[in-house]
């Protein structure tokens, strides 16, 4: 019985064996800690490799000693190191398979992304090739047709602004959203060069912000790239920007703001709206004549 139970003593650590493991491991602790705090750069480059070794050590210590392998059969120990060394090899294979994969799928949706949630974002408008419409006889003759009413409202008021040369009475145009579509109410506006024109835009939609902006021909698509990295505080409009005729605040659903501004030299100009993405189709063609 004696020599049973002191045979089974010798399997296990004693009681002073445990105490001193135990100093040793807080010990381990204790420098691994003030290796990261107060100062992480405290062993610069050669932090990583310290805490790995002092990790491995505790490792070491503890199997050994907590998880009695240093006094059971060898055969334990075996097994234990195989399993060991499998689940490191796969945690190995699949932190490179991650490796491999990493940011493909999300580079992929971020250049393909569109900044918006609904409408007709997922084609790109192409620009009308209707003539330009100053001219009466459309406007007179076009009332009773289902799409005419978008031409006569903005060509109407023009005519009369015409006669004027530019300096004598304005022109007073009014323009919307069509609905919750990433479109303009109408796709072409004119104006006599000279003359003063008050552009009032109504934001019909009902979850989108909008704004109404007059720029060069051809520059629509830079000027909102430039507006979109001024950010909502600009109103999606760079600062300063001279590409920029004239242009509306930023509108929420339901608002209305009326933009005056001298109609400049005579020419094709466009209008658009700068919030992110909105550009591509929502646009037109402004004829200075």
């Amino acid at each position: 019985m004696s020599s049973s139970h002191q045979t089974e003593q010798s399997h296990h650590p004693t009681f002073q064996q445990y105490v001193l493991v135990a100093i040793i491991l807080f010990v381990i602790t204790i420098i691994e800690f003030f290796a990261i705090f107060p100062d992480p750069d405290l062993i610069g480059a050669a932090k990583i490799p310290v805490l790995a070794i002092l990790s491995a050590i505790k490792f070491a210590i503890v199997i050994m000693f907590y998880m009695h392998l240093k006094f059971d059969d060898r055969m334990f120990t075996v097994l234990f190191l195989a399993g060991l060394a499998l689940a490191f090899l796969v945690g190995i294979a699949v932190l490179a398979m991650f490796t491999a994969l990493d940011g493909k799928p999300r580079a992929f949706a971020s250049a393909h992304a569109v900044p918006y949630e609904k409408g007709e974002h997922g084609v790109e408008h192409v620009k009308p090739t209707a003539v330009p419409i100053p001219t009466v006889p459309p406007a007179v003759t076009t009332p009773t047709e289902s799409a005419a009413p978008d031409v006569t409202a903005t060509t109407a008021p023009e005519p009369a602004a015409e006669p004027s040369g530019g300096s004598g009475a304005g022109a007073s145009i009014d323009i919307g959203t069509d609905g919750d579509a990433l479109k303009f109410s109408e796709e072409a506006l004119s104006a006599a060069s000279g003359s003063s024109v008050t552009v009032t835009f109504n934001n019909g939609s009902a979850v989108n912000q909008h704004n109404w902006v007059l720029v060069q021909d051809g520059t629509k698509d830079a000027v909102a790239t430039d507006g979109t990295a001024a950010g909502p505080a600009a109103a999606w409009i760079k600062p300063g920007d001279e590409r920029v005729v004239a242009s509306s605040k930023l509108l929420n659903p339901g608002d209305s703001e009326a933009v005056t501004f001298t109609a400049p030299a005579a020419g094709t100009y466009q209008f658009v709206c700068t919030f992110p993405g909105h550009n591509f189709t929502m646009f037109g063609d402004f004829t200075v004549n």
